[in-house]
């Protein structure tokens, strides 16, 4: 099974409201399927998106399980399948000069930023999914603040972040299932 596949599969299977069918065309018809996770970090390749999605689900359900926590396959599904919505549609191909290992200069095909709506990171997500259906609060902490110590305004010195965890265990499980996917899971392409 193709990650493309597996990813529909648990959204049908596991995904039971209203607007799920509308929002798995719109993934269908932008570059979800094969855009990457990043630039330079983890899933930086085509199908990156995808398969960070997969990894984070396998590995926010195991967490939920191990901690006996008691979130549904429903809200383990939504939460981690979507958390990185706000990546679609948001990376272009370039190219870039680099040194190759003799010191001769080659082009280098490269993913750059192409920021279309500048919501920020997990607030985007959350706005583009509540487009098609309600998020719990629950699931709305976890995505708006997936990213955990490394989210920007937490660096900044934004309190949100531990206020969210206090109201929600979900938002830790995701941030640890985050990094347990790209940094144990994913490739990081030179």
């Amino acid at each position: 099974m193709t990650n493309k596949e597996r990813f529909l599969s648990i959204c049908r299977d596991d995904i039971k409201r209203d607007g799920i069918e509308d929002l798995l065309r719109w993934l269908e018809d932008s570059d979800f399927f094969t855009a990457p996770a990043s630039t330079r970090f983890h899933g930086n390749y085509e199908g990156g998106l995808c398969e960070h999605s997969l990894n984070v689900h396998r590995e926010l359900t195991r967490l939920n399980d191990i901690y006996q926590l008691g979130y549904s396959k429903e809200t383990i599904a939504v939460t981690a399948l979507f958390h990185d919505l706000c990546k679609v549609n948001y990376y272009k191909r370039g190219t870039r000069n680099i040194k190759d290992e003799n010191g001769n200069w080659i082009v280098k095909d490269i993913y750059e930023v192409d920021e279309k709506l500048p919501l920020g990171h997990g607030e985007k997500s959350c706005l583009i999914i509540q487009k098609y259906f309600p998020l719990s609060m629950d699931e709305v902490l976890a995505i708006r603040w997936h990213m955990g110590g490394f989210d920007a305004a937490a660096k900044g010195g934004d309190y949100g972040l531990s206020k969210a965890q206090d109201m929600s265990k979900l938002v830790t499980l995701i941030s640890v299932a985050d990094l347990i996917a790209s940094n144990l899971f994913e490739e990081t392409k030179k």
